[in-house]
């Protein structure tokens, strides 16, 4: 049996032909940009993230991205954040003449918030957590420290759309949170897309203007160059937010066939990996499934012969890539030692339970033997 880390085919002919639907309907009106689905998706989103604003933007990096820059972080600010990410966390900060500064992480892979005061001086401007699979960082301790010492929370949301801990989702504690859209995710469209969410109106403002090259366009005026800030255009176009409005509606079923998901891997493997753990009135977003095994790599060459597809997140640490080799670190043990340990198992909603069975009984059977 072949079981895929992924699948990303739309398999219901009915949802595929709605979706097609949508974009004929556009490509008709022709209005590719600003179009009016565009402000329809990002009131909906707003709604859904408990959110004053929200502005919608090509893709997941320029989401984060534009956060940092509305939120004045430049040339010479030091950022702290996690080493275990994707890199485009950091390379957002260091695109803005910013440097990240990497504390370790916790045993649910996230930043941890014990590690933070160390190393804040007076550089320091802004926190950036990232939710690492969809579990929330402890936001209520990292927001904590920021109004100690009068800093700046921007999150990587990226992976988090669902997340929530006592009812507060992500960008609750924070001045600017940043969601992607790309196809990998639980809210996903066909390509690239993100939204930025802020409750600060000043912050808000600023979106508007840096998503679409900091020009300002006055009514009946002809002028398309003026511009207050240096950007670039990061603007959604129509199409992702049409699509965008019709996957919302299949939100919640999609992350409760996650759910049972990750229900069973929990249960029929605890006694053999290490996983994130949940807090109670704590809603995980589901994005991955990630735990820690022994004998890592054996493992995943074993589940390879059988036909299923794993992954390792997130090699090399952020820290460690050759880009940020002089950065400024701190004692990294715990995310260097989950770095060894940590494997994706494969995670979809497109899983049917045959094939999830397969993947638990191929695991416990590799750690029979041994």
């Amino acid at each position: 049996m072949n079981v895929s880390f992924l699948d990303l085919k739309v398999k219901d002919k009915k949802f595929r032909q709605k979706i097609l639907n949508k974009i004929n309907k556009i490509l008709v009106n022709g209005k590719i940009l600003n179009g009016i689905e565009q402000k329809i998706f990002e009131k909906k989103i707003s709604k859904f993230l408990n959110s004053k604003y929200a502005v919608g933007v090509s893709s997941g990096s320029s989401a984060l991205y534009l956060a940092l820059k509305a939120s004045n972080i430049g040339k010479g600010d030091e950022v702290i954040t996690t080493p275990f990410t994707w890199i485009i966390t950091s390379h957002a900060i260091s695109s803005l003449g910013a440097k990240p500064v990497f504390v370790d992480v916790d045993k649910n892979f996230n930043l941890d918030p014990t590690k933070i005061e160390q190393a804040i001086n007076k550089k320091t401007k802004a926190i950036v957590p990232m939710h690492v699979a969809g579990k929330l960082c402890s936001m209520k301790e990292i927001s904590n420290i920021a109004k100690k010492y009068k800093l700046k929370i921007i999150e990587d949301a990226a992976q988090s759309i669902c997340s929530s801990y006592k009812g507060k989702k992500s960008g609750y504690y924070s001045d600017a949170c940043a969601f992607s859209f790309n196809p990998m995710k639980v809210l996903n469209s066909y390509g690239e897309a993100g939204v930025v969410t802020t409750n600060n109106r000043k912050i808000y403002n600023k979106l508007l203007l840096l998503r679409h090259a900091g020009t300002v366009r006055y009514k009946n005026s002809f002028n398309i160059n003026n511009s207050n800030d240096i950007s670039l255009n990061h603007k959604i176009d129509t199409i992702h937010a049409s699509i965008l409005i019709e996957k919302l509606k299949f939100l919640n079923q999609v992350l409760k066939q996650r759910e049972k998901i990750s229900r069973y891997y929990t249960n029929n493997l605890k006694n053999i990996m290490q996983t994130q753990n949940l807090e109670t009135k704590e809603t995980h977003g589901r994005y991955l499934f990630l735990a820690r095994f022994k004998n890592r790599d054996k493992l995943r060459s074993f589940l390879t012969r059988k036909g299923i597809e794993t992954k390792v997140f997130y090699s090399p640490l952020v820290s460690d890539a050759r880009i940020y080799k002089n950065s400024k670190k701190y004692d990294l043990k715990n995310a260097k030692k989950i770095l060894t340990e940590i494997v994706a198992l494969p995670f979809h909603e497109s899983l049917n339970f045959k094939q999830i069975k397969y993947v638990v009984k191929e695991i416990k059977k590799f750690y029979e033997k041994k």
